[in-house]
């Protein structure tokens, strides 16, 4: 059975789909897993950094997105859903130049839309009242569909909190929230937290053990400077924090221009090698060694949807 990985966070701009191809590249590589990426932001970021902008495009021409597969499943219930995803994504290869099983459900513009749309066609024909939950729950049954052909699916998720980003962090074994250490990071991990947990507040949230949480919060693009490492701190008194932090580096920014030419993991990400591997090492012991707190499934947290 696949473990699933949601990123996520309500901000933008936190460098939610580097992080998610970061795993997909190291998981892929050096754990030797079966990855599968789920682009689940319109922004299409993970797609575009994993297939190229001529990738995605080809990818969406033939009607291999996110949204596709949606307006598909919903149509017809047992459509099959291997026939949406890209193979051997990316531009990294193994030390002997073989390329590892990375795959990806490519981005869609149009997903903001869809769900939109899913939701009026479901509710113009629902009888009760937990509309949303229902809408959530059938997402998650679409995004829980690769269980069998896969060690690790990374869903990176939108910024906000959409129904498939919903649907993605109830249905996830494990939710990596990375964070810029700025105070309006704050507000956006509470959110996110109370979803991943199935809270209605922070004081319910409180009574969660760390140790039992399925979130856990991830410095990047840090400096080291001083209120900087205040912030991680405080968020660190209330949230479950990765113990290893991203630095800002050219490395690991540069390492995201698509390439036609397959490369290293080291020659792709250069000076922020290490600092892959030490967020490799903490992801693939969390998931790998099968220790993840149990699932919050989307229809059994009307209080998280609500939230």
């Amino acid at each position: 059975m696949a473990l699933y990985l949601a990123v996520a966070n309500r901000k933008g701009g936190v460098g939610k789909s580097t992080v998610s191809v970061m795993l997909a590249h190291s998981l892929s590589i050096w754990g030797g897993k079966r990855v599968l990426v789920v682009d689940i932001d319109s922004q299409c970021n993970a797609s575009i950094i994993l297939l190229g902008g001529r990738g995605w495009r080809e990818a969406r021409d033939k009607r291999k997105t996110i949204s596709d597969y949606f307006v598909d499943c919903f149509k017809t219930p047992h459509t099959a859903a291997e026939p949406y995803l890209v193979r051997e994504a990316g531009d990294v290869v193994g030390a002997s130049g073989r390329r590892p099983v990375l795959d990806i459900l490519p981005g869609s513009l149009l997903i903001d839309e869809v769900q939109g749309d899913l939701f009026l066609d479901l509710a113009s024909g629902h009888q009760g009242k937990n509309l949303i939950i229902d809408l959530s729950r059938r997402l998650g049954q679409l995004l829980r569909r690769w269980d069998g052909a896969y060690d690790v699916v990374i869903m990176d998720c939108a910024p906000g909190l959409s129904f498939v980003t919903h649907a993605a962090i109830a249905t996830a074994d494990r939710v990596i929230v990375p964070f810029r250490p700025d105070y309006v990071s704050l507000m956006a991990i509470d959110r996110i937290s109370l979803v991943a947990e199935g809270a209605s507040n922070l004081d319910e949230l409180a009574q969660i053990p760390f140790s039992r949480r399925r979130y856990m919060c991830l410095p990047n693009f840090v400096r080291g400077r001083g209120a900087e490492r205040l912030l991680i701190e405080e968020v660190g008194l209330t949230h479950p924090m990765a113990e290893m932090q991203l630095a800002h580096r050219d490395g690991i920014a540069n390492a995201f221009e698509w390439s036609a030419d397959t490369r290293t993991i080291d020659a792709k990400y250069g000076d922020g090698v290490a600092d892959l591997r030490r967020l490799y090492d903490e992801v693939s012991s969390m998931l790998v060694n099968g220790n993840a707190p149990p699932r919050i499934y989307a229809h059994d947290t009307h209080t998280a949807l609500s939230a």
